[in-house]
């Protein structure tokens, strides 16, 4: 996957056009699965979702009018790339919406939407929505975008304050849309369940599939063969190391200290390199996200 997002990256405009299909089939799914079931997805979505549902108004009006101040700012206080992208699946998401409305109504097509008929087919119902928003989500991040709405004020307030938690602006935000959810859907409680599921679904696949894009480990080997070890690391790992002279304070003997970076998924291999030399130790740590010359594909 990250082959992928790289040539994406490399070649820009191929982004736009992989941002604007995602933005599409958000739209699709909102209309075919979303507005017909009555519960509001997480995000400022949800508050779009609910207006329409109230005021008989497209979501894709609301969801457009709501995000253009942000994206403004965030066009002169961010980078605008970024803000580039947001507008591009805000107006493909929007406009789509729309169209797709219309066309349902001008041809009555209706008998298209999915109506849940029971409990069970409502939680699978928020568990695929859930799924869905958190692979958009993902997938636009990875391309230098976001899905516009919360997304675009998180950046913004952490830009301001970037000590600032915004995992609490999001959290008010989205339980604000469960809370509102009940008064809108008939003073249920049933909708505001659907809408927590498909907001903690959402979340869990963006930041489990964020992680694994970006995280390794950090591998620190205390050893008296640094030329053998570091040898077979970057011949098998394809990685390289870093050397520190070191001195043992217990023993009083000199050593050599290898730092190395490596993928999640050659920790198996390293061990088996650990263990195959003698007066050699290590110690692992996780790391969250690499920034700069660590090559993850090899």
């Amino acid at each position: 996957m990250s082959i992928i997002f790289k040539l994406l990256n490399r070649f820009s405009w191929m982004t736009y056009i992989f941002i604007s299909l995602i933005a599409a089939a958000d739209a699709f799914v909102s209309v075919i699965f979303v507005y017909p079931n009555d519960f509001a997805p997480a995000g400022i979505h949800g508050f779009t979702t609910m207006i329409q549902h109230i005021l008989g108004v497209s979501a894709g009006y609301t969801f457009l009018i709501v995000n253009i101040p942000m994206i403004v700012i965030a066009f002169f206080v961010l980078d605008r790339r970024y803000s580039l992208k947001n507008f591009l699946y805000v107006l493909f998401f929007s406009g789509l919406c729309v169209v797709f409305q219309n066309i349902m109504a001008a041809f009555d097509l209706y008998r298209w939407e999915y109506h849940a008929e029971t409990s069970e087919s409502y939680f699978v119902l928020a568990i695929g929505i859930g799924v869905f928003n958190g692979l958009a989500y993902t997938f636009t991040v990875l391309m230098g975008g976001s899905t516009g709405g919360t997304d675009i004020l998180a950046a913004l307030i952490n830009h301001k304050r970037p000590a600032f938690n915004t995992v609490w602006v999001l959290f008010t935000i989205n339980a604000g849309v469960a809370v509102m959810s009940y008064f809108v859907y008939g003073r249920e409680y049933f909708p505001v369940a659907i809408s927590v599921i498909c907001s903690l679904m959402s979340g869990f696949i963006s930041d489990t599939l964020l992680k694994g894009a970006s995280s390794a480990l950090k591998f620190e080997i205390v050893t008296s063969e640094p030329d053998e070890v570091a040898e077979q690391i970057m011949r098998e790992l394809k990685h390289g190391c870093t050397r520190l002279d070191a001195h043992g304070m217990y023993s009083g003997q000199r050593r050599a200290v290898l730092i190395c970076v490596v993928n999640p998924r050659q920790r198996t291999d390293f061990e088996k390199i650990i263990a195959a030399h003698k007066d050699t130790f290590a110690y692992c740590t996780p790391i969250t996200r690499t920034y700069g010359l660590f090559d993850k594909v090899k």
